[in-house]
């Protein structure tokens, strides 16, 4: 072959590659080939999925085959409303240490000694006529003549009177109220205080009160009166 008949076969091979490449339709992009040790995830189908749950928890049943433990509720305690628990805690109190109600009665007196008409009678310190008379429901009057004695005669611890046999008292013989209770005064003494009542023997509150011989009193001290 001749020169030039070789560089006309090279010429037209160069074009009809040229033309063929121009006519050849665009290639797609390739897609990555996954490797051999790569898994894709398919999803399953639902019923797939429930069907495997079930399983699942069959088999955890038969592994264990123990009901799971029901928790034992708490007991709880009411809130305490702000300012009642000082109430409650007061009423619990009083509720504890409550004793049985009693019907409280009053305290009986020892008996007092009957009182009569003495035919005679020795006068005590803070004794006078007026306080005899009343005592002993006379009349003073009668008191006074009998005895030789006037309105202003003055009478002394130890003088001796003679009692009327008749007579009675004109009037009211109580000057103040009794039962009573009585704080005694410095100087006071039973005598004394019974004619502040009038119609109260001395032996009757020395016996109230359970006194003895000389018959002492002292300032302050509380004498229960019948």
């Amino acid at each position: 072959m001749s020169r030039k008949s070789l560089i006309t076969l090279v010429m037209s091979l160069m074009i009809l590659v040229l033309f063929a490449g121009c006519i050849r339709p665009a290639s797609k992009v390739p897609f990555p080939t996954p490797s051999t040790g790569e898994k894709i995830n398919t999803p399953l189908p639902v019923d797939q999925q429930i069907l495997n749950a079930t399983a699942t928890a069959l088999a955890i049943m038969e592994k264990f085959d123990q009901p799971t433990p029901t928790p034992k509720p708490q007991e709880t305690t009411p809130p305490v409303q702000e300012g009642t628990e000082d109430v409650q805690t007061t009423q619990e109190t009083a509720e504890a240490t409550a004793l049985p109600t009693q019907a409280l009665t009053p305290t009986a007196l020892p008996p007092t000694p009957v009182l009569t008409r003495p035919g005679q009678y020795t006068v005590h310190d803070g004794e006078h006529a007026y306080c005899l008379a009343r005592r002993f429901d006379v009349d003073p009057a009668d008191l006074l003549n009998l005895n030789g004695l006037t309105s202003n005669s003055y009478l002394s611890e130890g003088d001796v009177l003679s009692i009327p046999t008749s007579g009675s008292f004109p009037g009211t013989r109580a000057l103040n109220p009794h039962p009573d209770t009585y704080t005694v005064s410095a100087g006071e003494t039973i005598y004394s205080i019974a004619c502040y009542y009038g119609d109260v023997a001395p032996e009757s509150i020395i016996v109230v009160n359970g006194l003895v011989e000389p018959y002492a009193l002292s300032g302050g001290q509380v004498l229960q009166i019948p």
